[in-house]
């Protein structure tokens, strides 16, 4: 395989250029002219900017649009001809990759056919993977980045997790470390609530919100948090793990799809691993309708705690669960009165079926080295 770390760097954005495919991004196709209206930058610095982000892959130009008098401004977008940036999620069960353009469009989702607590083998996976998509999808393309969205608390550094006991051969591994020096490329990690806020904050609903929680239905329970365009971390990188609320002895009532799948389980349901769950939900099944009265008085404590502390304008519901539960635990919350005094966040099911962390895992990269402030 050809070493990533041997494929010419991508040159380093500053602020402005930065500032300017944000806009573009949102906005685009749009005016030059535009843009400049946008930016606060002087036409000249924005022209100048502009042409040397098309230089660079990142914008080209389309025909210009006749606005009036004078001479049409040209029309520019993103490209997305140029960069790809890899995602990696991990759940429980699965490993998911997937390749986004720079307008967010997948090139390639596909579970990787590896068992997800086994580090080795998932490196050896994924490098074979990218050896497939050289010879296809990366074709003349380059990889800007690679983001890995991981289950579980950080435990001090950036890029050290303590997962589920299901994917404890990931716990206290350096991540940074393990897969820049395999593939030689920029690594962010985040742990999957905080992935899949992003990616909703990019691909789904939430771009019309400035302050938003997203709900991580899995194996367990957590939230990402999103001010003013970019995700909130915390002190300690664990920003969202609403999990941790709870007492260990009302642990068996949090919103967590492992219990729900215990119950299904014991209730003679032939159901394996969570990712079944959309095959099998049925708001009419007893067991699914009883563990959602069951959960409810636990999620509203939990969604009392964000409005009481993040103050957001709309909490997502989303991770694994399927559509239909997602629904059913928005009627639930909907259902009774809420006490928590001042303006309610709207409750809203995530555009985005099913996980979506590893295409959040993929924006990582984009929001730090592309989009990001």
């Amino acid at each position: 395989m050809r070493k990533l770390g041997e494929i010419e760097k991508t040159a380093a954005l500053n602020a402005s250029e930065r500032k300017l495919l944000s806009i573009v991004r949102q906005l685009g196709p749009i005016a030059r002219s535009d843009v400049t209206a946008h930016s606060g930058l002087s036409q000249q610095s924005v022209h100048r900017l502009i042409d040397n982000l098309q230089t660079k892959g990142f914008l080209r130009f389309r025909p210009a649009t006749i606005k009036g008098r004078g001479k049409p401004s040209p029309m520019v977008e993103i490209d997305q001809d140029t960069f790809v940036s890899l995602g990696l999620s991990f759940t429980t069960e699965k490993v998911m990759a997937c390749l986004l353009d720079l307008k967010g469009s997948p090139l390639v989702e596909v579970e990787l056919d590896v068992l997800p607590n086994d580090p080795s083998a998932v490196l050896d996976m994924l490098a074979d993977r990218i050896e497939h998509w050289q010879e296809d999808e990366l074709v003349n393309r380059q990889l800007i980045g690679i983001g890995i969205a991981m289950q579980g608390y950080r435990t001090g550094a950036a890029d050290k997790f303590e997962p589920p006991t299901l994917l404890s051969n990931w716990q206290n591994l350096e991540l940074l470390p393990l897969f820049q020096d395999r593939f030689g490329l920029p690594v962010f990690t985040e742990n999957n609530a905080t992935s899949c806020a992003t990616a909703e904050y990019y691909l789904g609903g939430a771009g019309e919100h400035s302050c938003f929680a997203y709900l991580s239905f899995n194996h367990g329970y957590g939230a990402g948090l999103y001010w003013q365009n970019s995700p909130i971390q915390g002190g300690h990188g664990n920003a969202g793990e609403i999990g941790s609320i709870y007492r260990p002895e009302d642990s068996i009532h949090r919103p967590a799809l492992g219990e729900l799948l215990k119950r299904m389980q014991a209730d003679g349901h032939e159901i394996t691993h969570i990712s079944e769950l959309p095959t099998f939900f049925s708001e009419e099944l007893p067991v699914i309708s009883d563990w959602v009265h069951e959960v409810g008085p636990y999620l509203r404590q939990s969604i009392a705690a964000l409005k009481g502390v993040l103050d957001p304008t709309a909490i997502f519901f989303g991770g694994e669960a399927p559509h239909g539960l997602r629904q059913a635990l928005i009627k639930e919350m909907n259902a009774v009165e809420r006490i928590v005094h001042g303006p309610d966040p709207v409750f809203l099911v995530s555009q985005i079926e099913g996980d979506a962390a590893h295409l959040g895992a993929a924006f990582l990269p984009l929001h730090q080295l592309v989009f990001g402030s």
